[in-house]
Formats: structure tokens, sequence, C-alpha cells
């Protein structure tokens, strides 16, 4: 049976309408970090959120660099180091805009 932090990253991470061989969007990261700021005020500890990306359907539908670069946003936003504008404008000037 899933944890409910694993339904969420599930859900804001795979459940995006992005096809199989598409990269990482920066909607897809942005949500991802929003889901684990939320599961931080609900009391999930840094190191619960960072786990659930590592499990079942995340490591089958992202690649190892999308993992990390996953985790690296969940990290800093979780922490407070990043906000989530400056990751959504960060992500979309890296990717010479907003990319779907």
């Amino acid at each position: 049976m899933r944890t409910a932090l694993q339904r969420i990253m599930v859900a804001v991470l795979c459940l995006s309408p992005v096809p199989a061989a598409a990269q990482l969007s920066c909607e897809q990261l942005v949500a991802s970090a929003q889901a684990g700021i939320k599961l931080r005020d609900q009391g999930a500890s840094l190191g619960q959120v960072l786990a659930e990306t590592g499990k079942g359907e995340l490591r089958a539908r992202f690649s190892p660099e999308e993992l990390a670069l996953i985790r690296r946003a969940l990290q800093l936003t979780f922490t407070g180091e990043v906000s989530l504008h400056e990751l959504a404008e960060t992500c979309a000037a890296g990717q010479g805009g907003a990319r779907r």
C-alpha cells in the first residue's frame, strides 16, 4: 500500500500529460517542489520527501538525471533556499522559455 507521500509525489509527477519520451518539464519540476512544500507543512521530513522520488513509478518514468534534478529542487524549496517563483524562472531561463 502506498504512503500518503508516495501518492502525492506520483500524482504530481506522473499524472501530467507528458509523453514517455519527453523530458522533465518546468511545470512538473515546480509542481514537485510545491508538493514537497505541502508535505513539509503537513509534518513530513525532507528525508521522507526525497525518499519518495526513488520509488517505483517515478524511477520508471524519469531518468536518473531528471530524478536528481527533482530531488535538488525539492531540497532547495523545502529548506527555503529558493522560492517556487525563483525555481520556475530559473528553469524557464535554462530551457529558453517555459517548456511543457
